[in-house]
Formats: structure tokens, sequence, C-alpha cells
């Protein structure tokens, strides 16, 4: 495993496109002002779904061993668990929208909507 300055840079590059890509929804969800008249379970629901999303461009990268220094068994078991979290925020995620709104997610997890444009 080569450990010299440049494949530093590059490690340290691939992580920060990683820290980037996943943090960056998280940022510009906050900064929304339409936050300002939901509910807290409501705005707790929507960032576990961006978490969720996130958690779903890492995973299959962890399973590579696509990410420096998650290689092998590591990347594997940092997979597992990566899967793990990724269950539990999007049970956090449908059970925080059903509180709200279970019409909506009834028509999400059946794939129906109420208006023909919306599908």
């Amino acid at each position: 495993m080569a450990t010299g300055p440049a494949h530093r840079i590059r490690a340290g590059l691939v992580w920060a496109v990683v820290a980037l890509v996943t943090v960056a929804p998280l940022l510009a969800a906050a900064a929304r002002p339409l936050l300002d008249w939901r509910e807290p379970v409501y705005i707790v629901a929507g960032f576990a779904g961006i978490v969720a999303m996130a958690l779903l461009l890492v995973q299959p990268l962890l399973a590579a061993g696509a990410l420096p220094g998650l290689a092998g068994r590591r990347g594997l078991r940092s997979h597992r668990c990566a899967g793990a979290a990724a269950l539990v925020v999007v049970l956090v995620h449908v059970a925080g929208l059903w509180m709200t709104s279970p019409p909506d997610v009834i028509d999400a997890l059946t794939f129906t909507a109420p208006t023909a444009f919306s599908a």
C-alpha cells in the first residue's frame, strides 16, 4: 500500500469529495426558509431521508473498497454498519412523515397519486 505524499493527497481529495457530496444536501435543506413553518417531526423525517440518500451513495463505495483507509474487512464491516444505519433512517423518515401526513405516505408507498400529473 502506497503511503507517499501523492497517495495522501489523493486520499484526502477522495474523502473531501465524499464529504462535500454528503454534507451539501444537508446544508442546502437546512437553509430553506420553509422549515420555519414545519413541525419538528416533519423536519427530522425530512433530514432522515437526506441522510438515507447519502448512505446509499457511500454504501457501494464501502463494499468496493473504494474509500481510502476502508478496504477489505474494514470496508465490508463499514458497509454493513452503513446498511443498518440506512435502514434505521429510512424507518425514521417513513414513520415521521406518517405522523404528519398518513395519506401522502400511503400514496408514496403504493405509487399512487390523487392527480394525474404527480405520478
